[in-house]
């Protein structure tokens, strides 16, 4: 009986033991994590040229792997993990973690310049997001939770591997900009046309063979990159583009490299003027 007590109560002893040093691990892994936490905390500006705001920037080593640290930063506006394009290209983030979604009050968020080939579903839980900004990854497709993404007003997403146009940008309908040069899209969808507040379109360097004749009624753009593409026509209302202007302003917009028939390459490099008069006079014959 004496012999089963002392063993009970060496358990009790073990047992005591053990929770004792589990709290203690606990204790200090939290005060690692605050420590941690308090050292991003410090790398936090407020001065930023382009977006005001609470801003952390990370790259290079820094950021490979992400720290689970940053997610608990719920103050952040901006985060910015672009690898620099001077340094740090071998250290390039392949996955975003689903905790980025805990980072509410983000604004701003630069992923240029990285391995990624998909985004977490949780950015579409970002309601206050404005700028998300992608360039120069592997995507081939967006979730479509980021239809969520009801503030997004400006959407980079050049140098990717998209083949067919991400339908769900067509639900963004607060974005002004929208980037989807150097990737591989042969077809725009007309629903694109519900971006009515679109000022910028990016879409150099595809494969798209044709303006869908509904795209002529986003008329609020300024800007229109359509050149190194395939297009053969232009639609009978692309004149009312009226906004357009690379005939004064080259580097506003670009149709150069296409192969061009109706109105031909020449007509169109006059401005949208000369389009919206070759297309509503019906005439094929090329202006000398």
């Amino acid at each position: 009986m004496q012999s089963h007590d002392l063993s009970r109560r060496r358990s009790t002893i073990n047992l005591t033991v053990l929770l004792a040093v589990l709290k203690f691990k606990a204790l200090g892994f939290r005060a690692k994590a605050r420590r941690a936490k308090t050292k991003y905390r410090k790398q936090i500006e407020s001065d930023d040229r382009r977006w005001t705001g609470r801003r952390l920037k990370l790259s290079g080593r820094a950021a490979v792997p992400i720290p689970a640290e940053i997610f608990g930063l719920f103050e952040l506006e901006i985060l910015d993990l672009s690898t620099e394009r001077t340094s740090g290209l071998d250290f390039r983030i392949e996955r975003l973690p689903h905790a980025i979604g805990y980072l509410y009050r983000l604004r701003v968020l630069n992923l240029d310049v990285n391995g990624l080939t998909s985004l977490p579903n949780e950015i579409g839980e970002l309601k206050n997001l404005e700028c998300l900004t992608v360039s120069c990854n592997r995507l081939q497709t967006l979730p479509l939770s980021y239809k969520r993404l009801t503030r997004l007003e400006s959407l980079h997403l050049a140098s990717n591997c998209f083949q067919a146009f991400p339908l769900v940008i067509c639900q963004m309908e607060s974005l002004r900009f929208l980037d989807l040069s150097c990737n591989r899209i042969c077809v725009l969808p007309p629903t694109l046309s519900k971006l009515k507040r679109l000022r910028t379109l990016m879409l150099y360097n595809n494969k798209i063979s044709e303006w869908p004749d509904p795209l002529c009624d986003l008329l609020e753009l300024h800007t229109l990159w359509l050149g190194k593409n395939e297009l053969k026509r232009l639609p009978l209302h692309f004149g009312q583009l009226r906004h357009l202007d690379w005939a004064n302003y080259p580097l506003s917009s670009n149709i150069d490299d296409n192969p061009l028939m109706s109105p031909p390459l020449n007509v169109c490099q006059l401005g949208i003027q000369a389009i919206r008069d070759y297309l509503g006079s019906g005439c094929r014959r090329e202006i000398q």
